[in-house]
């Protein structure tokens, strides 16, 4: 316990910010580089400001920095220990006492604190920025002609005619069943004036039309009571199904209640649930890469290259990253549980982490 207040772990903290600070923001320029590259690659045929395509990185940028964010802590962690063992500092360090597990205990609470500082600060800005830049995406790219949005007070569709368009709202709702319950229709005119409006108790969506009951259809002062009526679309079930809102939208904190609302409605919420339980393993898989750059550094082996340490540990890495998609890929298409799609990856870092700190402590 002392050491965590000593002055020593307080240099060795302050050096892996150092570290973690510099390689954050270089990633963060080179990502933006690729960014604007491929947005101006993607845009040729499209006559869209420079300052939108700039727009569209910035908003996309804080997704990619959170992907990212283990790998940022591995070479922050590998910069920061090979500088140290350069300098001899960790000769002096374990003479005086401190155990690899204390040294490493210390950097560890730093790196759970840099990990909750992203989920309960930086998440809720980050969605919210990556929804706008969704936003800014389908208006140039994809142009399509309805939009649709889920929340709290149920399912809002936008549907644009050639010369009108319709607000469409429904409070509950339930896509294996097909059925919507108390259905509303707003219909404007281009100009948003007001042409009429339709609501209907239940209503099923099928073949691009609404089979609507017990339906009151208000238009001109003119009020209609019906029992049945039947409603023109362009909307399928299947647009519907796969318009929901990209899990990165959804801030931590609020996915919950997203998918249930989701489940509720028959909709598969895997991705939702995969992204909530990754973002708590991605503390894990913090520590995990930590361990996985002490394993190269703090060995005393003879004779040991740092070109080969870097090289090898980046290698083990990237294997690390690319073990980590398969079990995600296994989590969202349900052959494993998703709980143990999130963890396994760190645990499976943490592991290897500490068997090849022996293995090369036998050496």
């Amino acid at each position: 316990m002392w050491y965590l207040i000593s002055t020593i772990n307080g240099y060795i903290s302050r050096n892996f910010l150092f570290w973690f600070g510099l390689i954050f923001l270089t990633v963060a320029l080179v990502i933006s580089l690729f960014e604007m590259i491929d947005l101006t690659k993607r845009t040729m045929q499209h006559d869209v400001p420079f300052s939108i395509l700039f727009q569209i990185a910035f908003l996309k940028l804080p997704k990619i920095l959170d992907q990212l964010l283990p790998s940022i802590t591995f070479f922050a962690a590998l910069a920061c220990f090979l500088r140290l063992a350069q300098s001899q500092n960790f000769v002096v360090m374990f003479s005086f006492g401190v155990s690899r597990l204390q040294f490493l205990s210390g950097i560890s609470i730093v790196v759970v604190f840099l990990g909750l500082l992203n989920i309960v600060v930086l998440d809720p800005v980050r969605s919210a920025l990556f929804g706008r830049m969704v936003i800014l995406e389908e208006k140039i790219f994809q142009k399509k002609p309805y939009s649709v949005s889920f929340t709290d007070t149920g399912l809002w569709l936008r549907e644009n005619f050639s010369d009108s368009q319709n607000i469409i709202h429904a409070k509950n709702f339930n896509v294996m069943q097909k059925q919507f319950k108390h259905l509303m229709i707003f219909q404007f005119s281009k100009n948003g004036d007001f042409l009429r409006r339709v609501d209907a108790e239940v209503a099923e969506l099928e073949n691009q039309k609404w089979h609507m009951h017990n339906v009151n259809i208000i238009s001109d002062h003119h009020q209609e009571n019906l029992e049945d009526h039947v409603e023109s679309t362009t909307i399928t079930m299947e647009q519907i199904q796969q318009s929901t809102a990209p899990p990165e939208t959804i801030s931590f904190f609020q996915t919950p209640a997203f998918i249930k609302m989701l489940e509720t409605a028959g909709l598969n919420a895997s991705s939702y649930a995969m992204l909530w339980h990754q973002q708590i393993a991605k503390i894990g898989m913090m520590i995990g890469f930590i361990f996985l750059a002490a394993s190269f550094c703090l060995v005393p082996t003879r004779n040991k290259s740092f070109s080969m340490i870097i090289g090898a540990s980046i290698i083990f890495s990237f294997l690390m990253h690319f073990f980590e998609h398969i079990i995600h890929a296994y989590g969202i298409a349900h052959k494993i549980p998703i709980i143990a799609a999130a963890w396994i990856p760190p645990i499976v870092t943490f592991v290897s982490a500490y068997w090849l700190t022996t293995l090369l402590d036998d050496r």
